[in-house]
């Protein structure tokens, strides 16, 4: 069977829902992303959400390598390095290397599996596709790049070497940890025992999937206080539209913690495609003192959503040292690039990119545990 567009008909299931999601205009859902999504249908059973791009340089870092590799860590610099002298210089430079960029057209691009999440779950897939997958797509956009995230060393070795074999460039992009442990060793963990303590000292009361149905404008506030505020703008920016289409078509599954006076203090909403359960959806009250312990509530709620469906956990990246002293498993993160069709100036681009990613970045996260 030939890779092809796929028709809405033919689509079932969590791709069909997300595809009814993204029919009408991007920024009505995350008012940072504008784009255009189409489906690729690769065999009978198996679908990727595709995202095209050509140089919306706001975009979210879902879609936009552009905002990833500038515009994102100019937020991480500006946020994490407290020497004025030293921030200073590195803004400088990166504001030359982000013009430097923009003139190699870095957000042509083509986005395959991409929800448009900060991390994109795989299905189970062998790769023998890849290169049908490739030529389909260099016959329709020769212009684009085509770009696969979210490929981590753990689950997806032997895909990440297909990629390699069939003139694919991989660039390491962060650590992402994954828990695939059961729940008698994941107690083994001191760190776990003292977060069901404090979670139960709390008194806070758990509210299921059919009961966050009232608190999904909550959620949102939540989350918009940690990612966007306290992190970066440039973190995909949902809509009130999006929580709720989500939760109505249950896209994602939505738990949360709530005080005695109704108010949510911390809330997960797990995603899942085949083996692979994320959690890209997270929030709790930042304005709360730390010992609260809200952020061990809301990551707890997708270890324990782990437990219940005997799937695997991809918790992304972030916290580092409480995700590794809970059990979390760290694995280096790719995205896998096809950019033979592309100009020689263009390529240069990804190349440095792919130089200071996997021979600098790269070390420097396994070194430091990030």
């Amino acid at each position: 069977m030939k890779v092809r567009w796929a028709k809405q008909e033919e689509l079932t299931g969590t791709i069909r829902g997300f595809s009814e999601l993204f029919q009408n205009d991007s920024e009505l859902l995350i008012e940072n992303v504008k784009t255009t999504y189409r489906v690729l249908r690769v065999n009978e059973k198996l679908f990727f959400p595709v995202t095209i791009n050509d140089k919306e340089w706001d975009n979210s870092f879902v879609c936009s390598p552009y905002t990833a590799y500038a515009n994102y860590s100019k937020d991480e610099i500006k946020w994490k390095i407290k020497n004025k002298v030293v921030k200073k210089l590195l803004l400088l430079l990166l504001n030359i290397i982000a013009k430097w960029l923009r003139k190699g057209e870095i957000d042509k691009n083509i986005h395959i599996n991409n929800f448009l999440l900060s991390t994109n779950p795989f299905p189970e897939w062998d790769g023998k596709e890849i290169e049908a997958i490739t030529a389909f797509i260099v016959s329709e956009y020769p212009d684009h790049a085509i770009i696969f995230r979210s490929l981590n060393e753990y689950q997806h070795r032997s895909l990440l070497d297909l990629f390699k074999a069939n003139g694919y460039d991989c660039i390491g992009s962060r650590q992402v940890y994954i828990f695939d442990l059961s729940k008698e060793a994941w107690l083994k963990h001191r760190n776990n025992k003292h977060d069901n303590k404090l979670i139960k000292r709390s008194g806070l009361q758990l509210i299921n999937h059919e009961g966050m149905k009232d608190f999904l404008l909550q959620a949102l506030e939540l989350y918009r206080k940690l990612y966007l505020v306290k992190y970066s703008k440039f973190n995909p920016q949902f809509t009130l539209k999006y929580f709720q289409d989500c939760y109505d078509k249950k896209l994602v599954k939505f738990q949360g913690y709530v005080d005695e006076k109704g108010s949510l203090k911390a809330f997960s909403g797990v995603f899942t495609i085949d083996n692979t359960i994320t959690s890209p959806l997270v929030g709790y009250d930042t304005d709360m003192p730390q010992k609260e312990g809200l952020y061990i509530h809301a990551a707890q709620l997708a270890i324990l959503n782990k437990f219940e469906t005997g799937l695997l956990l991809n918790l992304s990246s972030g916290a580092a040292g409480f995700k590794r002293m809970r059990g979390g498993q760290p694995s280096i993160e790719y995205s896998s690039l096809y950019l033979k069709h592309l100009s020689r100036s263009r390529r240069l681009r990804w190349q440095v990119l792919k130089t200071l990613s996997n021979k600098i970045g790269v070390p420097i996260i396994k070194k430091y545990k990030l």
